[in-house]
């Protein structure tokens, strides 16, 4: 793993301030994909902005019903969440088939969604024609 800087944010503005400033940083929340990228050496960021201080880890109930689920909420806070598992069992039920109770542990929302959206986005294909 190569040498990075790091800085913990402490609001969304200083996260997305720091991050601007360094073309090859990431946002580290859980770390539970990223980390293990960097180990492997297939992620090298110069640069982490940690953002896991920034209050982005409630779960809350709206006033018509939906629900709100932070960014930084870990997922096993979600396939626990009362309201979730009575209103939204299809999604606690994914969340906690798709991975290990120690990785649910860590986890976080965002990333999963983040690396969710990485594995499933189509790839760019070169179409040939025949003559």
């Amino acid at each position: 793993m190569k040498n990075f800087g790091y800085a913990r944010a402490t609001n969304i503005g200083e996260a997305v301030q720091s991050i601007s400033q360094k073309p090859n940083g990431k946002f580290l929340g859980g770390g539970t994909n990223l980390v293990d990228l960097m180990r492997e050496n297939i992620e090298q960021p110069d640069f982490l902005v940690d953002v896991t201080a920034l209050g982005l880890n409630k779960i809350e109930e709206l006033e018509d019903g939906r629900i709100r689920i932070g960014a930084e909420v870990k997922n096993s806070a979600i396939i626990n969440h009362p309201v979730i598992r009575e209103r939204f069992p299809v999604l606690a039920q994914a969340i906690a088939m798709g991975a290990s109770a120690q990785l649910r542990n860590m986890a976080t929302t965002a990333g999963t969604a983040a690396r969710s959206c990485s594995i499933s986005a189509p790839t760019k294909t070169r179409r040939t024609t025949r003559r």
